[in-house]
């Protein structure tokens, strides 16, 4: 019993911690419209994501030793058999993906439709930073090759083998959780594009999409497809990712990649059809 309740404390703790370190990172990324402040801004933007990066991979050590432990509290039979977290489970692993994969494509493909340039260099720069932690976490799983849950009946942790994960080998690619890393980057490419356009929106944008993350990686767990310490590795890929890419396409607003983007254009067509085409401006 009382190993159950330090559980629930530690899972307490990081659900509301979270939340709060997002908001307050994202609020950090308001840009200034005078060189010298912007310039100070960076520097600001930096510390608060290698703070946060540090704080997200303390609770990942910390968490890593009990993943046997909490694990089992997931996949005990009185929450399992549990219609309201079997419902919230499925939910918020479809918020993991495709959620997270397919927000920013539609934001960039509907402002592209509506010529609004500001929801498309959103959608662009969540893009950007899911396909950067995408393509990171790829990497990490082949190495790792870290084998499920599912693949040990729950009880071997710890079972690592170098190069095991490649080609992306589904029971053993399970470290960092890729629908964690891309629910983070999500949430926190979405949170810093919240600080520069609707500053004061900014907290309650982060802590709703790092809340919806998080629960996305406890979902994981209870679903028998992760570790808890995939899941703070996959926070940290994805937080990372997002909030180090979405930043530097701000500072660097003539970057080659954001300009290729915006010249696909999408247009309906008088039969109701998609006209993709590309153009030299947006």
């Amino acid at each position: 019993m009382m190993r159950r309740a330090r559980i629930r404390r530690m899972a307490t703790v990081l659900g509301v911690a979270l939340p709060t370190l997002a908001g307050r990172a994202g609020a950090q990324q308001v840009d200034s419209t005078i060189v010298n402040a912007a310039q100070t801004q960076a520097s600001k933007g930096g510390v608060s994501a290698l703070r946060i990066g540090a704080a997200i991979a303390a609770a990942g050590v910390a968490v890593a030793p009990f993943d046997v432990a909490i694990t089992r509290r997931l996949r005990s039979p009185d929450l399992q058999n549990s219609s309201s977290w079997r419902a919230g489970a499925v939910v918020f692993d479809a918020y993991g993906a495709p959620g997270s994969m397919i927000v920013g494509p539609l934001l960039a493909v509907g402002g592209s439709l509506t010529r609004n340039p500001t929801m498309s260099d959103i959608g662009i720069h969540v893009s950007e930073s899911y396909a950067t932690a995408a393509a990171v976490v790829y990497v990490v799983k082949g190495i790792a090759g870290r084998a499920r849950p599912y693949a040990v009946n729950s009880e071997s942790a710890y079972d690592f083998d170098l190069g095991r994960g490649f080609p992306h080998r589904e029971p053993f690619s399970s470290f960092p959780s890729g629908h964690s890393t891309g629910s983070f980057a999500f949430a926190s490419s979405i949170t810093v594009e919240a600080a520069r356009h609707w500053p004061q929106h900014a907290r309650l944008v982060g802590a709703l999409a790092y809340g919806g993350a998080f629960l996305d990686g406890v979902s994981r767990v209870y679903r028998d497809s992760h570790w808890p310490s995939d899941v703070a590795a996959g926070a940290l890929v994805g937080t990372m990712s997002g909030l180090l890419v979405t930043r530097r396409q701000h500072a660097h607003p003539d970057n080659r990649l954001d300009a290729l983007a915006r010249r696909v254009l999408f247009a309906p067509s008088a039969d109701g059809r998609l006209i993709l085409g590309v153009s030299g401006a947006f």
